[in-house]
């Protein structure tokens, strides 16, 4: 199996952007609207497109990521859910999904190719004949990877026959109790609805009441036995199926802790590499080491060249000012422009060396708990 930090989430420079978003007019409301939640419009050919791709493979989990905008009106957040990304090269069980760096290298270029002015609004994955709920490791990639507070999470249990959308509110993920389905003014909505069929009366003659009812007797007797056998193995192979979806998780929940314990263990190498035991360096003695190698470094000409840059940029602004290295750790909600700006960092002029330095190839592919080293004056 992949390792489950390969899933990356664009948030960043698109995402921080203020836009202007249409709100839909032609809409049906599904389930219960509370006012103090999310709004999400799903569009109607995207939610039909998702309902036949979760049937067309339920023997393992299948995924996608959900493309849109969104806006704050009256203080509420409206989603607009207009288009999707299908998950390709993943790999999947029957209760497990995992994004691999083939599957993030497509999402991209799908995403700036073909929606380069929308947002990545979230993630939709299916629950094949278990229920709409989010597991542990569910939890774990929206707290994670999807925690904007617009992105929401969508699952779908094809064999059930039921979905479900989840939100950020309160700070933590609840399930939404309702959510609408859209369409362009003029085109209508249909969306089919499994109905009950009407019970048939069937008239007898008063002569035949009895055969008829005995005969009735009979076949229900039969029919009730081989549906009390069929439901006890159905609820001895839902038990079997439970347990190995909860030992899965379990070992889910082990492979994410030590992951994480790794990835800790190797930030910690980075900086302590790079810093100095005061938890800082200037970018002069940063050169003098990469020169000497004392720094195992990628694209070590590059960095050089940068902050060689950086050193006669800030002597000639200020001969004063000497040009430093210190450590910020990635909060919830943060982006690189974000960090920037709460450093009084120029975002452009400093954007190359950071990524350079900390080793990131796509400036919006950060994650809560990441430590990265910053310039700071």
């Amino acid at each position: 199996m992949e390792n489950e930090f390969d899933i990356e989430i664009t948030t960043g420079e698109k995402d921080s952007e203020t836009k202007d978003v249409i709100l839909p007019l032609n809409f049906l409301s599904f389930g219960e609207i509370e006012p103090d939640d999310i709004k999400v419009y799903i569009k109607q050919n995207v939610y039909k497109a998702l309902e036949k791709y979760a049937l067309s493979n339920t023997s393992k989990e299948l995924g996608t990521i959900l493309i849109g905008d969104y806006c704050e009106q009256l203080g509420k957040i409206h989603v607009v859910i207009s288009d999707y990304i299908e998950a390709k090269y993943t790999d999947a069980t029957v209760s497990t999904l995992t994004f691999t760096h083939e599957t993030w290298d497509y999402i991209h270029k799908q995403h700036d190719l073909l929606y380069p002015s929308k947002r990545i609004i979230g993630w939709q994955h299916t629950h094949p004949n278990y229920g709409i709920f989010l597991s542990n490791y569910d939890l774990f990639i929206q707290d994670n990877f999807f925690n904007m507070p617009f992105q929401v999470a969508y699952v779908i249990d094809p064999v059930q026959n039921i979905r479900g959308f989840f939100q950020w509110k309160n700070g933590k993920t609840e399930k939404l109790k309702g959510y609408y389905v859209y369409d362009d003014v003029g085109i209508p909505i249909k969306i089919e609805q499994k109905k009950s069929a009407s019970p048939k009366i069937t008239k007898a003659y008063p002569s035949k009441v009895m055969t008829v009812l005995l005969s009735l007797f009979c076949v229900l007797t039969v029919a009730l036995g081989i549906f009390a056998v069929n439901m006890n193995n159905k609820y001895n192979e839902q038990l079997k199926l439970q347990e190995t979806i909860s030992n899965k998780l379990n070992e889910q929940e082990k492979t994410i802790s030590e992951q994480k314990a790794n990835i800790d263990d190797l930030q910690r190498q980075l900086v302590n590499g790079i810093l100095d035991t005061s938890g800082t360096t200037t970018a002069e003695e940063l050169i003098k080491r990469i020169e000497n190698n004392e720094i195992a470094i990628d694209n070590q000409e590059n960095i050089l060249k940068q902050l060689k840059e950086l050193v006669a940029s800030s002597a000639e602004n200020d001969e004063d000012k000497t040009v430093r290295f210190v450590a910020y750790t990635v909060m919830a909600g943060d982006s690189l422009s974000k960090i920037c700006d709460e450093h009084e960092l120029n975002y452009q002029a400093n954007k190359n060396i950071i990524l350079s330095l900390n080793g990131i190839t796509d400036p919006n592919s950060i994650f809560v708990g990441q430590v990265i080293i910053l310039p700071i004056q």
